[in-house]
């Protein structure tokens, strides 16, 4: 519909509020909509809580395992309006082993294309439920793809979900791999727009559940 935001231009606008420099931001919001995807990889390597390039920095100083052994996935997300759309980003062998078992296949590998896409948003709808006004939204697809985190690969997607009506409240559960690992933690931004208000949230074992309230 004319006039509603597009997912992908309000994950480019997410970016603006992000913590990272603006050198980094510039070449993303400058860039078409279809270049987004790939462009936006970089800026979205750190959550307003947890930095990876400043876990990578401490693990190297203190000969700890790297970031990947810590367990983590991140999202960002946006709401305009009715619509919430952002990206999720796994470290993709956590990914692989998820979905292994709905695949039927112990040495399953994500490769780009519909099959992944069906498996990997599967998984999403399952583990990641956001709901509005107390009816659950579904998220659809708007891109996926492969780079890397400290060497790491990792697997992102662009998700976006479309409630009835605008909304300044969601309520959120996230169990994203935590069918894999006990100690798996996901840390999620929300930003709403216009007035760009920010909100972190930590997801773990017991505290799978928030309340997002701008």
């Amino acid at each position: 519909m004319p006039g509603w935001p597009h997912p992908l231009g309000l994950a480019r606008r997410l970016l603006a509020v992000s913590v990272l420099a603006p050198a980094l931001l510039a070449p993303a919001l400058h860039a078409p909509a279809l270049l987004a995807p790939a462009l936006l990889a970089p800026a979205l390597h750190a959550p307003a809580l947890l930095a990876p390039a400043l876990l990578a920095s401490e693990a190297s100083v203190l000969g700890a395992p790297p970031p990947h052994d810590l367990h983590l996935a991140y999202g960002d997300l946006a709401i305009e309006g009715s619509l919430i759309a952002g990206r999720i980003r796994f470290f993709k062998d956590d990914l692989e082993r998820a979905l292994a078992p709905r695949d039927g296949n112990d040495t399953f590998r994500l490769e780009p294309g519909a099959e992944a896409d069906a498996l990997v948003m599967r998984y999403v709808r399952e583990n990641l439920r956001i709901r509005v006004d107390g009816q659950e939204l579904e998220a659809s697809l708007v891109g996926s793809g492969e780079d890397e985190l400290d060497l790491e690969p990792v697997w992102w997607v662009i998700v976006q979900y479309q409630a009835a009506s605008p909304t300044t409240e969601l309520e959120v559960r996230n169990t994203l791999l935590f069918d894999v690992y006990d100690d798996q933690r996901n840390v999620f931004k929300f930003v709403h727009f216009p007035e760009e208000k920010q909100r972190t949230f930590y997801f773990a074992e017991g505290e799978e559940e928030h309340i997002v309230r701008f």
